[in-house]
Protein backbone atom coordinates (compact mmCIF):
# COMPACT_ATOMS: atom_id res chain seq x y z
CA UNK A 1 0.00 0.00 0.00
CA UNK A 2 2.95 2.27 0.49
CA UNK A 3 3.92 2.38 -3.24
CA UNK A 4 0.21 3.02 -3.92
CA UNK A 5 0.19 5.85 -1.52
CA UNK A 6 3.47 7.42 -3.12
CA UNK A 7 2.19 7.13 -6.44
CA UNK A 8 -0.64 9.56 -5.07
CA UNK A 9 1.00 11.83 -3.52
CA UNK A 10 3.36 12.06 -6.67
CA UNK A 11 0.39 12.58 -8.84
CA UNK A 12 -1.10 15.31 -6.43
CA UNK A 13 2.30 17.09 -6.38
CA UNK A 14 2.68 16.97 -10.22
CA UNK A 15 -1.18 18.53 -10.31
CA UNK A 16 -0.49 20.97 -8.06
CA UNK A 17 2.69 22.38 -9.97
CA UNK A 18 1.03 22.41 -13.34
CA UNK A 19 -1.46 24.18 -11.41
CA UNK A 20 0.60 27.10 -10.69
CA UNK A 21 0.87 27.37 -14.64
CA UNK A 22 -2.55 28.93 -15.31
CA UNK A 23 -5.48 29.30 -13.17
CA UNK A 24 -7.51 27.62 -16.10
CA UNK A 25 -5.02 24.51 -15.75
CA UNK A 26 -5.99 24.64 -12.28
CA UNK A 27 -9.25 24.31 -12.49
CA UNK A 28 -9.00 21.14 -15.32
CA UNK A 29 -6.62 20.00 -12.39
CA UNK A 30 -9.15 19.97 -10.17
CA UNK A 31 -10.74 16.92 -11.22
CA UNK A 32 -7.09 14.93 -10.91
CA UNK A 33 -7.05 15.88 -7.58
CA UNK A 34 -10.46 14.79 -6.98
CA UNK A 35 -9.70 11.52 -8.46
CA UNK A 36 -6.67 10.66 -6.21
CA UNK A 37 -9.13 11.63 -2.90
CA UNK A 38 -11.64 8.98 -4.70
CA UNK A 39 -8.67 6.24 -5.18
CA UNK A 40 -7.11 7.00 -1.38
CA UNK A 41 -10.67 6.28 -0.02
CA UNK A 42 -11.27 2.87 -2.05
CA UNK A 43 -7.32 1.54 -0.80
CA UNK A 44 -8.40 2.30 2.55
CA UNK A 45 -5.47 4.95 2.53
CA UNK A 46 -6.43 8.13 5.05
CA UNK A 47 -8.01 10.90 2.81
CA UNK A 48 -5.94 14.15 3.21
CA UNK A 49 -7.78 17.31 3.95
CA UNK A 50 -9.43 19.53 1.06
CA UNK A 51 -6.17 20.51 -0.83
CA UNK A 52 -5.28 24.03 -0.11
CA UNK A 53 -6.21 26.29 -3.55
CA UNK A 54 -3.78 26.70 -6.11
CA UNK A 55 -1.34 29.65 -5.30
CA UNK A 56 -1.38 28.89 -1.75
CA UNK A 57 1.38 26.47 -1.53
CA UNK A 58 4.37 27.08 0.41
CA UNK A 59 6.60 27.69 -2.61
CA UNK A 60 4.26 30.38 -4.02
CA UNK A 61 5.27 32.67 -0.76
CA UNK A 62 7.26 36.00 -1.74
CA UNK A 63 10.97 35.45 -1.07
CA UNK A 64 12.49 37.90 1.38
CA UNK A 65 15.02 39.98 -0.40
CA UNK A 66 18.70 38.77 -0.34
CA UNK A 67 21.30 40.43 1.50
CA UNK A 68 24.74 41.02 -0.37
CA UNK A 69 27.73 38.74 0.33
CA UNK A 70 29.87 39.95 2.20
CA UNK A 71 33.66 40.05 0.77
CA UNK A 72 35.01 36.84 2.14
CA UNK A 73 37.56 36.75 4.14
CA UNK A 74 39.91 33.72 4.65
CA UNK A 75 43.16 32.89 5.75
CA UNK A 76 44.38 34.55 2.78
CA UNK A 77 46.78 33.23 -0.59
CA UNK A 78 49.37 31.78 0.97
CA UNK A 79 48.02 29.33 3.72
CA UNK A 80 49.13 25.95 3.47
CA UNK A 81 47.20 24.00 5.66
CA UNK A 82 48.59 22.14 9.25
CA UNK A 83 52.06 20.58 9.27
Amino acid sequence: MAAIDDALVAIDTLAAALAQVDPEVAEVLAAVTAATSTARRRFGLPVEPDPAPAGTERGSEPRPARRPRSRRRGLGPGFQGSR
